[in-house]
């Protein structure tokens, strides 16, 4: 009889398959988030078997996955940031240095080698099956428990910024870890993933504000002649500072309201 790890393993498996086809039939924005959050919790499963078989067994497998990960992250900040522009109506850069068309090749170039991904992942859950049809729960178990006292331990103190992202992985490895243990394990937990859920929520609107702003600067648009591009880009630079401190402002208060619970 398959236990929760395993039976969460299974789930994996399915959804992956099932979220890559969605994403090759409709492209969007939702099909692209739900393949990306399989592949986060496939990446948490290999994580944690990394602490338990030598890493090098699983270092090709990790590879395949952030492959993966990195190509579609491409697609959703393109996403992410075409959608902000639109928005607030910054049509000149919309259009000259970040068009729609750039897009579409993204996703159709996805498309075009997505059987070769459907194999990629076909051999990195083979590989990983290996090992999860011989991990004892106890240890899938131990692990969510470890995390649980990394979190407490890391958000009882003043953190940077530089370490908000971190912590933001962390938290979501810990919350994907809560699924593959049993009932009776999760005590005084349940408290806890009401704040950590909306703490990792709060750094990622605060992370995805941050790329666009990175994006826009590498884009190298101050550097354009025409008035009308720079008043654009003024623009767009005072919205994204305004939104980058209001969302440095709710990480914080998260942070403090978690630092006081502990003192």
């Amino acid at each position: 009889m398959s236990n929760p790890f395993q039976i969460y393993f299974f789930q994996r498996e399915k959804n992956l398959f099932k979220n890559l086809h969605d994403f090759e039939l409709k492209s969007d924005e939702v099909s692209l988030h739900d393949l990306r959050v399989e592949l986060k919790k496939m990446s948490a499963i290999i994580s944690f078997l990394r602490t338990v078989y030598p890493k090098r067994n699983l270092k090709k497998t990790s590879q395949k996955i952030k492959t993966i990960f990195h190509e579609t992250g491409e697609i959703r900040e393109y996403q992410l940031l075409q959608q902000w522009l639109i928005k607030n109506k910054l049509l000149l850069i919309d259009q000259q240095y970040l068009p729609q068309y750039t897009l579409k090749n993204l996703t159709d170039d996805f498309h075009q080698h997505a059987n070769v991904t459907r194999q990629i992942l076909k051999e990195l859950i083979n590989e990983t099956g290996k090992y999860v049809k011989i991990t004892h729960q106890r240890l899938a178990t131990k692990f969510a428990a470890q995390l649980h006292i990394q979190l407490t331990t890391i958000t009882s103190k003043q953190l940077v910024k530089d370490e908000w992202h971190t912590l933001r992985k962390l938290i979501k490895l810990w919350m994907y870890a809560q699924n593959w243990i049993r009932n009776d394990a999760k005590t005084n937990v349940e408290s806890g993933l009401l704040y950590y859920d909306k703490l990792q929520e709060a750094i990622g609107y605060w992370h995805d504000t941050e790329v666009m702003k990175e994006t826009l600067f590498r884009k190298q648009i101050y550097l354009s002649k025409d008035l009308e591009v720079q008043k654009d880009f003024a623009k767009a630079c005072t919205k994204l500072n305004r939104s980058i401190r209001y969302r440095e402002k709710k990480v914080g208060q998260l942070l403090i309201r978690k630092e006081t619970s502990v003192s």
